[in-house]
């Protein structure tokens, strides 16, 4: 159906769900063929409505029938597993616990690799930046999200506070200033004064890298609130092959 949900959201409406269809099955005084047939049914109307977060009856009967149908395919398929085959015969309980434990390490899995891609993502180097005349080192944010470009050449744009760049020398020449226009969160429509850099070196994890000619916009806002960086890295100097070289 192409719907997305949150693990909390797939979490909480299979426990509300599955302690639900159980406060059904004990309820004294309804009559069999209705917990059997209308409240499962109506169980999975309730969860897919809300764990996929469906606004229309279209919708949300089409995710219970499909959740019946994957439901009552898994079911027949252990029962006929339990009982056919001669290593799994008794052992429903402790499969079930092993089956519930995968699910628990998948689960705990994928988030600690989300975890390590949003580290990634976030990654800080340090970054040299050399002028006409000296040059400086700053910490510089890997921005995978940085698509600045500046319009007329299409280079990357390596984003620099003001404070910071202002002790570069030698490199405000009016030959080398670029226009460069950028939209930012609470500004759809702004422009940035930037610069051409003879290089910059990167020193990375696992290979150091130079790239030159680039193009320096200068922010005139702190980059990071809390100051653990000065610069944002756009990716394609650093994954790309833009003026790049190796160095040691």
């Amino acid at each position: 159906m192409k719907r997305t949900a949150t693990r909390f959201r797939l979490v909480g409406g299979s426990a509300v769900g599955a302690s639900v269809f159980v406060f059904w099955i004990i309820m004294p005084g309804i009559p069999i063929a209705v917990k059997r047939f209308a409240g499962p049914m109506a169980i999975s109307l309730i969860t897919a409505a809300a764990v996929f977060r469906l606004d229309s009856f279209e919708l949300i009967g089409k995710a219970a029938g499909y959740l019946s149908i994957y439901a009552f395919a898994f079911g027949g398929i252990m029962k006929f597993l339990f009982s056919t085959v001669p290593a799994l015969q008794g052992k429903q309980e402790k499969i079930w616990y092993i089956l519930g434990a995968g699910m628990v390490g998948y689960h705990v899995l994928s988030w600690w690799l989300a975890q390590m891609g949003k580290k990634r993502r976030m990654d800080i180097y340090r970054v040299k930046i050399r002028g006409g005349q000296n040059e400086i080192e700053l910490d510089a944010l890997l921005d995978t999200g940085n698509s600045l470009r500046e319009p007329i050449s299409g280079k990357p744009v390596l984003v620099v506070e003001e404070e910071s760049f202002h002790k570069l020398a030698g490199v405000k020449n009016p030959e080398k200033l670029k226009i460069i226009p950028y939209h930012s969160v609470g500004k759809e429509n702004g422009i940035m004064e930037g610069y051409e850099v003879p290089e910059i070196l990167i020193k990375g994890r696992e290979e150091n890298l130079r790239c030159q000619k680039v193009i320096v916009g200068i922010s005139k806002n702190k980059v990071s609130a809390s100051g653990k960086y000065q610069m944002i890295l756009h990716p394609d100097l650093y994954n790309g092959t833009i003026g790049r070289k190796h160095y040691l």
